[in-house]
């Protein structure tokens, strides 16, 4: 009989019981799967405990906002798949970001950005302009541009593969200059993963995935992470704890769940998008793929220096610049369906100028060629062949 039961098998009161007796012994072996902590709270023997486990003396758990085993057991296993020092898990991507711009800038500082980014952290950027910080726009490939704009700049902001127009910035270059400049360089390594690209490698100093995407792989979690040196991490901690900015115990056990077939998937889907990518450049009702993995991209041999593995699963391509091809499409299509977000084991478009990028006006929509015909493919699992029929029988009724 344990010693709980003794404990408790005394008590009288019905109530008391209910709140309290529900105890089981630790087991003195390891479960194979990491249990799911989920406790808000946590408590501690005496006031020397409190002190050892809030100044990190002692190992232990506070309240949920600060972090649970689920919260550390993932923190180690991004920064292990990227090699850094450390790594913050937060509850989205964008709340990864916010959390490394908050703790990164201030009034007076300047943020140098692709002009490709995500519509989304484009306009968490422009937020910040209410609070003093300005943000420029460069062309990835402007170098003359780049070191002009970097000048006295606190923060360059990059993605490895661009969303949605796929333009692979030269990394190390660009790291390079930076840094002469006393830059910090931020790298959004979403679309890649730590499979096709490890941006810390190449000179970056924090790196950020939407943990939701291609490292949970399964479109049932909001998750997002950033690593980097620890120096450079803890104020980010700090801020995405004193702000909320954390996801719950259960997500970060399914995006370690997720994880562990990584490299499966990725490699998989890769393979899939190539041949996907190849496949449409020869529709004649395709007006354009982009698409680093082929030589008519104009980033094809920088990829090749940045990208490992492949060109990863992400691709896009043009129809005619209509709403009516683009619903055309979709209602033709059986396994390829239409979901705003990516990374999963399921193929699926997403349509830019309607979702991603919609809240940007129509002349920037322009600049960057985002019209109604412009779709966005995150390629999947799925048998090749199927995927192939299933976009050459809806093409014939666009």
């Amino acid at each position: 009989m344990s010693g709980w039961y003794e404990i408790f098998l005394g008590m009288d009161s019905l109530s008391t019981l209910a709140v309290h007796a529900a105890q089981a012994d630790k087991p003195l072996n390891e479960p194979v799967s990491q249990p799911i902590y989920q406790s808000a709270s946590w408590t501690f023997r005496d006031l020397d405990e409190v002190d050892a486990v809030y100044s990190g003396e002692q190992a232990g758990a506070i309240y949920g906002r600060n972090g649970t085993p689920n919260h550390r057991a993932l923190e180690a296993l991004f920064a292990a798949l990227h090699g850094a020092e450390a790594a913050v898990a937060c509850a989205s991507g964008m709340s990864a970001l916010s959390a490394v711009f908050l703790a990164r800038l201030k009034t007076g500082d300047k943020v140098v950005a692709s002009r490709d980014l995500y519509g989304s952290t484009l306009n968490v950027l422009r937020d910040l302009g209410r609070f003093g910080i300005a943000t420029t726009t460069v062309e990835i490939d402007d170098f003359a541009a780049m070191e002009r704009e970097l000048s006295g700049a606190r923060l360059l902001m990059l993605e490895t593969s661009s969303n949605p127009r796929l333009r692979v910035p030269d990394l190390p270059r660009l790291c390079r200059v930076a840094h002469h400049q006393g830059t910090l360089v931020v790298v959004d390594n979403t679309f890649a993963s730590p499979y096709h690209c490890r941006p810390l490698e190449f000179g970056a100093d924090i790196v950020m995935e939407s943990l939701t995407k291609f490292i949970n792989g399964h479109s049932d979690v909001m998750m997002g992470g950033v690593a980097g040196r620890e120096e450079l991490l803890e104020p980010v901690r700090a801020v995405a704890a004193r702000m909320g900015l954390v996801s719950n115990p259960q997500e970060c056990w399914l995006a370690v769940r997720g994880a562990e077939t990584l490299e499966l998937r990725m490699a998989r889907a890769s393979a899939n998008a190539l041949e996907l990518a190849q496949f449409l450049e020869a529709q004649p009702k395709v007006r354009k793929v982009h698409y680093p993995g082929l030589s008519s991209h104009p980033d094809y041999e920088t990829a090749k220096k940045v990208l490992r593995n492949g060109s990863a699963a992400m691709l896009s391509f043009e129809l005619g610049a209509s709403r009516a091809a683009v619903n055309g499409l979709l209602h033709g299509l059986k396994h390829v369906r239409m979901a705003l977000s990516l990374g999963g084991t399921c193929t699926t478009l997403s349509h830019p100028a309607t979702s991603s990028h919609r809240f940007l006006s129509q002349a920037e929509r322009d600049a960057l060629g985002l019209h109604d015909g412009f779709l966005r493919m995150s390629v999947g699992i799925e048998n090749l062949p199927d995927l192939q029929a299933d976009l050459e029988k809806a093409l014939s009724q666009v």
